[in-house]
């Protein structure tokens, strides 16, 4: 009987902790999933030619925005002679057709920078040798206000210039999530746009978009090689700071 009496109270304490032990694991790993949970709300769901519209309407309305353009692979020539050769670029965009960027030149033995600024279908650039301003000859190479063009722009291509459009799983881009669309899209248009920096030929492209607000946040073109290229073009657009505005004004000219 003694023996009993010790056991007896020793053995319900153990289970009493065990129990206890368990009830906490238990609610631990529902508040985990709450969490998890909180953390993985979907996008709401919307026919992909509707969030294209969106998103197209959405560029259009706004009063500027910020850029930065990169490429990889391929070399894109801005000039005839195939010498200077687009590297990267990022500026600011204001509407409907001012912009003023930095553009990364790649030459034969060297690499460098120089401004551009564009009002309408005027571009100014300081020369890569002297850094003096100088108007462009007409329709030579890069003029983003052509690009970011709100009725024949990049906006237009989303409605009237995709196919075999397919909307991917979301994912998340600078921490936020955002709609995934992939495309094919004509080259014609997208050739002109880009001042024959890109195209013509047929290429592949992805958007991602803001959800709610239906910015564009990103563009990516895979341009397939053309003439004695070997691989592909890869032109990634970042777009930020959406309805910002900057005074972009023609450069002061210096007189020769």
């Amino acid at each position: 009987m003694s023996t009993q009496t010790l056991i007896s109270p020793i053995s319900a304490t153990w289970f009493f902790k065990r129990s206890l032990i368990g009830l906490w694991r238990t609610l631990l790993l529902a508040w985990l999933f709450v969490l998890i949970g909180c953390g993985q709300d979907e996008l709401p769901e919307l026919d992909t030619a509707e969030i294209l519209a969106n998103s197209a309407e959405k560029m259009r309305s706004l009063a500027g925005f910020h850029f930065e353009i990169d490429r990889d692979g391929a070399l894109a020539y801005l000039d005839g002679s195939r010498t200077l050769a687009f590297g990267s670029g990022g500026g600011d965009y204001v509407a409907p057709d001012r912009a003023r960027a930095q553009v990364r030149i790649i030459a034969p033995g060297f690499v460098t920078t120089v401004s551009v600024i564009s009002v309408g279908e005027i571009q100014w650039e300081t020369n890569v040798v002297t850094g003096v301003w100088t108007e462009l000859p007409p329709d030579w190479g890069f003029n983003p206000t052509v690009l970011f063009d709100p009725d024949v722009g990049i906006q237009s291509i989303l409605t009237n210039d995709l196919s075999n459009i397919v909307q991917q799983e979301p994912v998340e881009i600078e921490g936020e999530p955002a709609y995934l669309i992939s495309a094919d899209v004509r080259g014609a248009n997208l050739h002109q746009l880009s001042g024959f920096l890109i195209g013509p030929d047929d290429a592949t492209i992805q958007l991602w978009i803001k959800p709610e607000t239906f910015e564009m946040l990103r563009v990516q073109i895979v341009d397939p090689p053309d003439g004695d290229q070997t691989e592909d073009a890869i032109w990634i657009i970042d777009f930020s700071e959406f309805g910002n505005t900057l005074a972009i004004e023609p450069p002061v000219i210096s007189e020769q």
